[in-house]
């Protein structure tokens, strides 16, 4: 859309919807008041939410296969997909339910509306803290420490110099080197932040990565710029 990534533009929609809904249904269980005047808008409210954190979701998976982003983030962005999905049915099936019971004889038992609505108030109560916690995430992929850091990237004079062999050498977990396009890079903090997770990084250490990092990345600015961060030397013969 107008050049954009998708992705951002859904996830402000949801970062406001979701609470305001949540927050609008939580008031609407608690006090008869809000319910009468707002308990039809924030149930719409909390489901549009839900349907756009979906697409958030969705708009993520594609984003990441074309930018580096946090594994962190996107588990985060599937628990709340899960969680608002399942925050609106409760909260659909308390407004039955509580419809219901006001239209229902005295005496009536008011343990199923009661039940639900408590149900209700912790889901809406989660779904506000976990859109607090994913849009954190997404921030500071994009503007926090997960950037690569001007400066950080030694330079093609400065930068020692590693022969493949070497690089072979850091084939673990705890130490993974990799090369690419004639440079040499410690992959090591990167194996369980990457988005695709830990495994892709592991089958690189420790070779000559230049056509998987190439097949999968290309000429991308974000994967480029966070590879760069994390050059160590240059690859000589």
């Amino acid at each position: 859309m107008l050049g954009l990534p998708l992705h951002p533009l859904v996830v402000h929609l949801a970062v406001v919807a979701l609470p305001v809904g949540a927050l609008g249904v939580l008031a609407s269980v608690l006090w008869p008041k809000v319910r009468q005047r707002y308990g039809v808008l924030a149930l719409i409210t909390l489901s549009v939410g839900a349907l756009t954190a979906i697409a958030a979701r969705l708009t993520g998976v594609v984003l990441a296969e074309q930018e580096t982003l946090p594994e962190t983030h996107a588990t985060f962005g599937t628990a709340l997909m899960i969680v608002s999905l399942v925050t609106a049915a409760l909260a659909w099936l308390w407004w039955f339910l509580e419809r219901r019971r006001d239209a229902a004889p005295p005496g009536s038992s008011p343990l199923a509306a009661m039940a639900s609505g408590a149900l209700t108030v912790t889901a809406a109560v989660a779904v506000v803290g976990l859109t607090l916690v994913t849009g954190h995430s997404g921030a500071d992929a994009v503007w926090g420490s997960g950037r690569a850091q001007p400066g950080a990237v030694a330079t093609e004079e400065s930068a020692p110099a590693y022969t493949l062999a070497q690089v072979a050498a850091h084939n673990s977990r705890e130490d993974c080197w990799a090369a690419v396009d004639g440079k040499v890079y410690d992959l090591t903090s990167w194996i369980g932040q990457h988005p695709g997770g830990p495994q892709r990084i592991l089958n690189l250490c420790g070779t000559d990565a230049t056509q998987a990092f190439t097949t999968q990345h290309s000429t991308k600015p974000r994967p480029n710029a966070q590879l760069a961060s994390m050059q160590v030397g240059v690859l000589v013969d």
